[in-house]
């Protein structure tokens, strides 16, 4: 299927009957998700036109019926679904049944939160709906959003700035675009964004990012990890931690592999798809763990997203239980319904 652009939508015509959004960037399910709202249904009909269900409430068959009503007034009808990814495998099938045909004067909007899916299902997703990607940035894609954020609004940043608010803020979309706002608006009528402005507004976050919290168990600093932890939690989804701890305990062990001259940091930098500011970290952190430890911390964060998607627990007590298992070097199969998970 042809790449689709939501960004650049102008009218009801371009939009398709099914797109499915999956992934754990919040900033940009919202943004996409109301981009639809604004193009697809005017606000005078947007009463008759427009039903925002979610999956924990509704089973497909209500979904179906209403997406193949017609619209009243209006173009097309809106059907938005939230967490499709906590329905039965049952609904899902009878929702992907529905893509396969859908009424063409409907636009529904699937949407699945989870950082990753293990489900066949919600992949077929993928082939039959207009997919849109919703996963957090990695590391070096950043920089690169950051710029094309505060170019759209009119300002300019350097690549050596853009790093720095990266670093400093971390990779979470929403609260970086909460910083950007508060510099733009600490900025006045100046439209240049330097590293000394950065300082000014956002220089004191630097010890609450998702940077420093993986650095703590990097360094396996547990007490720091746990502080960093309760302070990021409200601005950082469980689930888009594991996704970054992923990443980040993936890359330590490819680093293994690699030695420290500057082609083979290069080398790494390229294969860990990371900025080559933060390469000599890596080397930093592989020689705190064994390989057999950093492959249990990557069996530890695949058990704990297994768990916190399926299981009853309290997801700030068993994501604790993650971190004392990565910084110990426990292995997975002292996690709670480790048996039950293959």
């Amino acid at each position: 299927m042809a790449t689709f652009h939501i960004e650049k939508v102008k009218s009801v015509d371009a939009l398709p009957a099914v797109i499915y959004l999956a992934g754990a960037e919040n900033y940009l399910i919202d943004k996409h998700t109301q981009k639809v709202i604004d193009v697809c249904v005017p606000q005078d009909v947007r009463e008759f036109n427009f039903d925002m269900l979610y999956g924990t409430d509704v089973d497909a068959r209500r979904v179906i019926d209403i997406a193949s009503s017609y619209p009243m007034m209006a173009d097309k009808r809106l059907v938005i679904v939230r967490d499709i990814d906590k329905m039965s495998t049952a609904d899902q099938k009878k929702l992907l049944a529905y893509a396969e045909k859908p009424n063409q004067t409907t636009c529904l909007v699937l949407i699945s939160r989870a950082a990753s899916s293990r489900s066949q299902t919600l992949k077929k997703f993928q082939d039959v709906a207009v997919y849109i990607s919703c996963k957090p940035l990695y590391e070096n894609q950043v920089g690169q959003w950051i710029e094309k954020e505060i170019r759209r609004i009119g300002y300019q940043i350097s690549p050596d700035a853009s790093a720095f608010l990266a670093m400093q803020v971390g990779t979470d979309l929403q609260t970086l675009k909460n910083e950007i706002d508060k510099i733009t608006l600490f900025l006045g009528d100046k439209k240049e964004i330097t590293r000394e402005v950065i300082v000014q507004v956002a220089g004191m976050r630097k010890e609450y990012t998702i940077f420093a919290f993986q650095n703590a168990l990097g360094s396996r600093d547990l007490k720091q990890a746990l502080w960093i932890y309760h302070n990021i939690k409200y601005a950082q989804s469980n689930l888009g931690i594991i996704a970054q701890l992923s990443r980040f305990f993936t890359n330590i062990l490819i680093a293994t592999g690699y030695g420290t001259s500057r082609q083979e940091s290069a080398d790494l930098a390229k294969k860990t798809r990371m900025s080559p500011y933060f390469v000599n970290d890596l080397h930093k952190f592989k020689r705190n763990y064994s390989t057999e430890e950093l492959l249990s911390a990557l069996e530890n964060i695949r058990h704990i997203d297994y768990i916190l998607k399926q299981f009853p627990v309290h997801p700030e007590s068993i994501m604790e239980l993650l971190f004392v298992q990565i910084v110990k070097g426990y292995p997975a199969d002292k996690l709670p319904y480790a048996g039950k998970i293959s």
